[in-house]
């Protein structure tokens, strides 16, 4: 088999000859600066003999050309040769070995070893690209250090059977991101992770590269002897795992796709004993998890019974790449696809991007589409927006699509969680957009396709093909383009992501919130079954109880009964400004069930009178849920407990406790100016005045008591935040329009 190296560039290519250098030799690399490396790309002490020990200093040189099938020649290591004298005279050249991904003739090889040893060095060496290629036939260790080249090779070759079908399938869904993968230090954890636990779960940002890394450590795992590779949707799924067979099972999302999803972390519970014993039998287990789902999930999860879920964690950061990183996975994405003279206008754009700390990996990936630089206006500033506000740059892209691709999108962006079968087939979702965006279906089909790897992908699935966004950001930004129009909303009511939808839109009048997007009464249907199986967290509540009309919140409670069964356990001391909102509505439109309001009216008013919290009483939200002659009796009763008689108020506060004395005095004084400008009492009122001295007077006392010692001549100790970087970025770009 061959693998076409022509693909990696200069640097990747670099990477990978120290990394076979290494791995030939069983011992340490040493690798240079690109920018000044003195005659070295590489160095390592004794010399290339295997058996080889001692003290010697030996050189790696690296000769990468980009044209596919061309051979070295003496002329293009001849100005190599003096810098090898110099380390020669340094004692650094006792073996040079020229690693190249050209062919290497015996007579080109002869010539150049022979100037080379002339100048001094004791034995020179040169191996090509076809013992390169031999090395990681036969090492799958180095096929996993360097997963690209996956992608530039055929995979029958190493990977036999069911496997290679499985390979390939993942292969085709990601599209061209094997081949301008650059292994960062997230992904060798991982690796390092899986290998030592069998199990890793890999933590970050939506868009991070979890998915991708995921993907590149079931080829791995596939090519060193795992008969299979299943990616796992539901916990129940497990029972796939056969007892006995080595397996690579992928959990993508475990505990929630956009929310922690509590049902399917109990019933991960049920399964952690599974999940321990295929791991004990040799299967490998990858777990992926946004950030804010993972802390959610963790305390509830019985980690005794499957250690590695607190032993074994990766965070995929994106804002922790190094320049290099950067650097190299926009280097390897432009020069990909994009044509010679795109190539050399992006070139002297190229290193301010990879520098800018706002880089992310889909900032490449455009950057690297045909489609995406078509109509971009190079300058430094449209760059600059380009990778600091990437949506807005794709929400241009789209906005500038002609109606067919447009279309295309839109049907993507209705079944963005599922994905469209493909061929494209009538449906009701398709029958939508077409009446919406007035096309035919042939012309969304022809669309899909081209736009395939830049917007879209076609991803293979075991019950068929389904197109799918080739970025989750195409959701956001179309879903704001559908969002600004009234003859649109129809596709933002059914494709929009349900956590944006209910921080944006409203059902009901408008009134004071004239910018939000208004979804039509005709419309409410799809949306509350949408709305059926979402959690009932802050979002939904203020969305609820602040941003619909009773007509919409009777459908919704109409298909939600935990909705009252939530309302009828809450605290009501302790409730979210949303829970307010939402129980304020309910109750307001005398949807909330009698006993349950009285019930939340009668341990407000206790609570509040108990423990002199005026709040309730100036709470606007918290008033609809009292009728008129409730609040008057509460009002009553707060007023004649703590207002009456203001001497023997001070006496009262005996009773409380604190660990926080000092606060909790604070909060009386605060909670009965409120309470006394809520019935208009003079605030120059004698008996209050002399109140408020005497609580003042105790609060310096408890302050005098709890101050800490002077530690005002303490200063911090100073931190050296300068970063170095490990290669200027625009070394990395030098050959990018070659």
């Amino acid at each position: 088999m061959n693998y076409d190296l022509t693909q990696l560039g200069w640097k990747a290519f670099q990477d990978l000859a120290c990394a076979i250098a290494a791995e030939v030799l069983k011992r340490p690399i040493q690798t240079f600066l690109g920018s000044n490396d003195g005659g070295r790309d590489g160095a390592f002490l004794g010399t290339w003999r295997e058996d080889s020990s001692g003290t010697a200093k030996s050189v790696i040189q690296c000769k990468f050309i980009g044209k596919p099938g061309a051979n070295l020649t003496f002329s293009a290591v001849q100005e190599e040769v003096q810098k090898a004298a110099a380390l020669v005279e340094k004692g650094l050249a006792e073996d040079y070995v020229i690693l190249t991904n050209a062919g290497i003739s015996g007579e080109t090889e002869s010539q150049v070893c022979k100037a080379f040893e002339a100048v001094g060095v004791k034995t020179c060496r040169v191996f090509g690209g076809s013992w390169i290629v031999q090395q990681l036939v036969e090492n799958n260790k180095l096929r996993m250090l360097v997963p690209r080249v996956y992608g530039i090779g055929d995979l029958s070759h190493i990977i036999t059977g069911h496997g290679y079908k499985q390979a390939k399938a993942i292969l085709d869904s990601m599209g061209s991101d094997l081949s301008c993968f650059v292994p960062t230090e997230a992904y060798r954890q991982a690796l390092k992770a899986l290998h030592e636990h069998g199990f890793v779960i890999l933590l970050g940002d939506p868009a991070s590269g979890k998915s991708t890394i995921a993907a590149i450590l079931a080829l791995g795992a596939l090519d060193t002897g795992c008969l299979g590779a299943l990616k796992i949707n539901a916990p129940d799924q497990i029972n796939l795992w056969h007892p006995g067979e080595k397996q690579f099972l992928w959990v993508d999302d475990a505990f929630g796709a956009n929310q922690f999803d509590v049902t399917r972390m109990s019933r991960w519970n049920a399964e952690l004993s599974a999940l321990r014993a295929a791991v004990e039998g040799g299967s490998r287990i990858v777990f992926t998890s946004r950030n804010y789902i993972w802390e959610a999930a963790r305390p509830h999860l019985k980690t005794n019974s499957f250690p590695p879920l607190r032993e074994s964690q990766v965070v995929v950061n994106v804002h922790a790449l190094s320049e290099d990183e950067r650097a190299q996975m926009l280097y390897n994405h432009v020069r990909r696809a994009q044509p010679q003279k795109i190539r050399k206008r992006l070139k002297p754009f190229l290193p301010a991007v990879a520098s800018n700390k706002a880089f992310i990996p889909e900032t490449a990936r455009r950057l690297g589409d045909p489609l995406f630089t078509a109509k971009l206006v190079f300058t430094e500033k449209r760059f600059t927006g380009l990778v600091e506000h990437p949506v807005e740059f794709l929400t241009e892209v789209l906005e500038q699509l002609d109606e067919a691709s447009r279309a295309a999108v839109a049907l993507i962006f209705l079944n963005s969680q599922t994905g469209v079968p493909s061929p494209i087939q009538s449906n009701p979702a398709l029958e939508m957009v077409m009446r919406l965006l007035g096309v035919q279906q042939a012309d969304v089909a022809r669309a899909m396709q081209h736009l395939n790897d830049s917007l879209t992908r076609l991803e293979s699935h075991e019950d068929g093909n389904r197109w799918v966004f080739r970025h989750p950001t195409v959701t956001d930004a179309f879903a704001g383009i559908v969002a600004t129009s009234p003859e649109l909303v129809e596709l933002y009511v059914h494709g929009a992501k349900l956590d944006r939808l209910i921080r944006e839109a409203t059902c009901g009048p408008q009134k004071a919130d004239a910018d939000r997007l208004r979804i039509p009464p005709q419309l409410y249907p799809a949306l509350v079954a949408r709305l059926k199986s979402y959690p009932l967290d802050d979002g939904l509540q203020s969305f609820l109880g602040a941003r619909c009309d009773k007509v919409f919140l009777e459908m919704v409670l109409e298909v939600r009964p935990d909705i009252f069964e939530w309302a009828a356990k809450v605290s009501a001391n302790g409730l979210s400004a949303s829970g307010k909102l939402l129980l304020a509505a309910m109750a307001s439109w005398e949807l909330l069930p009698e006993d349950n309001r009285l019930q939340l009216v009668n341990v407000l008013s206790d609570h509040s009178i108990t423990w002199l919290n005026a709040k309730p009483l100036v709470d606007e939200i918290l008033r609809q849920l009292f009728k008129d002659s409730e609040f008057s009796d509460y009002a009553e009763r707060f007023r004649n407990e703590w207002l009456a008689d203001p001497a023997g108020v001070f006496s009262e506060f005996g009773r409380f406790s604190s660990d926080d004395e000092v606060g909790m005095y604070t909060d009386f004084r605060d909670n009965l100016q409120i309470a006394q400008r809520y019935f208009e009492i003079d605030e120059d009122d004698e008996a209050f005045v002399e109140l408020y001295a005497e609580l003042d007077a105790h609060i310096e006392e408890l302050e005098a008591k709890s101050s800490p010692p002077d530690d005002s001549a303490w200063t911090p100790p100073s931190s050296d935040s300068s970063d170095t970087q490990a290669m200027a970025a625009d070394t990395i770009f030098y050959d990018v329009d070659d």
